[in-house]
């Protein structure tokens, strides 16, 4: 089924300008301007500082899918600034075992699903909040 270039309703048009205070007399047939929803709603959320703590979010929603249930019971995402996220983990010796066996593969789990350019690095620090087996 092709699409039809619908023609041009000049009647439309001014009451669709009147309501959107839209100056133009005609409307616009540049295509090139147009951009995707998702790609507007990104910038949007950039402009407005709130992409980082949406990220952030969406991280500690799938963060159990991500590390797995045994690392999920014992660390969280902390703190994410310029591609570095600090995890924090309830214990010295998951701390220890995550650094030493763990956080390679953390880092590549996370780095598959959000993107090299969003997580540059990971550090694993004690949790501040000192709650182990809390989760």
């Amino acid at each position: 089924m092709s699409r039809r270039k619908k023609p041009f309703n000049r009647g439309r048009w001014q009451v669709e300008r009147e309501r959107f205070h839209i100056p133009d007399a005609r409307p616009s047939d540049d295509k090139a301007a147009a951009v995707p929803v998702g790609d507007a709603v990104a910038a949007s959320m950039r402009q407005l500082g709130l992409e980082e703590p949406h990220w952030v979010r969406r991280l500690e929603a799938e963060w159990l899918s991500l590390v797995g249930d045994s690392v999920a019971k014992h660390a969280r995402p902390g703190r994410y600034e310029r591609g570095r996220l600090v995890v924090f983990v309830d214990s010295a010796v998951w701390l220890n075992e995550l650094k030493r066996y763990g956080q390679a593969r953390m880092l590549e789990n996370l780095q598959k699903r959000f993107g090299v350019d969003k997580i540059k690095s990971l550090s694993l620090q004690p949790d501040p909040d000192g709650q182990p087996g809390s989760r």
